[in-house]
């Protein structure tokens, strides 16, 4: 394992993240020494990983942001409809009284909706693309590593004269699925947090995400080709969002900073803003809200360091409804 030091102050991050002398660790690569190590066929996942621009520099990042792009813009009116039938729901979940799970009644099938806009065959309801960020979890077992790509494998197999245009797509899915689902769900709990009993048409609601799910991203120095006696690469782990930041600063960096950000950031923060339209027009109260999150959020340096997946996964907001 690279040796990995923490980059947790808002100015060292920003720094390392918009300096053309770093770039992202280079998961296919990781992905060969694997399957050489293991006598495995990682190819699947190799194909998969370079179509995620997260991974990516150079020429190659450049075109395949560019094509999702498009690919983003094309289906925007699509999805911002489908989205707002789904909000549309909200009155009639928070009924008075009611408990129920927010995250699994309201903010995942909002993602399915978005996702049916452009159905992707052989993974219709993003399964399969949720359960490609536990490839970049250092501490999944190989096992379970192998499973999904399997899976991808499968994927490929179902329409192979159409691989990298598929492949692409679901690259997108998997990069937007969680961050966006957790960033409605982590956001909404803080929101009902600080808020408890109050009518939601009271709350003055954030105008954007007030909680990120990805509050980490990592770096490597990069080295130069023809460099001799090159020693393993230092990983440096920027921190994204901390309580230690200012409100400003992460907004700035919820979505990442560079080059290498979001691309759905602009779409979705138009959800998030016809979510708390919605919410804000609702005369009922929010009296306790629980969020379950696979792993617990980082607070200290060294839970930074130690986490083997950046990204936090929601598992449940369950909420009860008042008067």
């Amino acid at each position: 394992m690279p040796r990995m030091v923490l980059a947790d102050t808002f100015a060292e991050s920003r720094h390392i993240l918009k300096s053309h002398d770093h770039q992202p660790p280079a998961m296919a690569d990781h992905y060969r020494r694997l399957g050489e190590h293991l006598n495995a066929d990682f190819t699947p996942v190799i194909r998969f990983v370079e179509l995620l621009p997260v991974f990516l520099n150079g020429a190659r990042h450049t075109a395949v942001r560019r094509q999702m792009a498009i690919n983003l813009a094309e289906a925007r009116k699509r999805q911002e409809a489908a989205a707002r039938q789904v909000i549309d729901t909200l009155p009639a979940l928070l009924t008075a009284g009611q408990s129920l799970d927010l995250f699994s009644e309201f903010v995942s099938p909002l993602w399915q909706a978005m996702l049916a806009t452009t159905p992707l065959r052989g993974d219709e309801k993003g399964e399969l693309a949720l359960a490609l960020l536990d490839l970049f979890d250092t501490r999944r077992r190989i096992r379970e590593r192998l499973a999904i790509n399997e899976r991808i494998r499968a994927f490929i197999d179902m329409e192979p004269e159409s691989v990298e245009q598929r492949l692409m797509a679901l690259a997108q899915n998997a990069l937007g699925g969680a961050p966006v689902t957790g960033a409605i769900t982590m956001s909404l709990h803080q929101v009902f947090t600080a808020n408890p009993g109050i009518p939601l048409q009271d709350i003055d609601f954030p105008k954007r995400f007030s909680a990120s799910p990805l509050p980490m991203t990592d770096r490597v120095l990069k080295t130069a080709p023809d460099a001799v006696d090159a020693q393993e690469p230092v990983v440096i782990r920027c921190v994204l969002h901390s309580r230690n930041f200012t409100s400003a600063e992460n907004d700035e960096a919820m979505f990442g900073i560079g080059e290498h950000a979001c691309l759905g950031r602009p779409l979705a923060n138009l959800v998030w803003a016809m979510v708390v339209e919605k919410l804000g027009s609702l005369p009922v109260s929010i009296r306790s809200s629980d969020l379950t999150l696979r792993k617990a959020a980082p607070e200290t340096a060294d839970d930074y360091l130690s986490m083997g997946d950046l990204l936090l996964h929601p598992t449940s907001l369950q909420v009860t409804i008042g008067n």
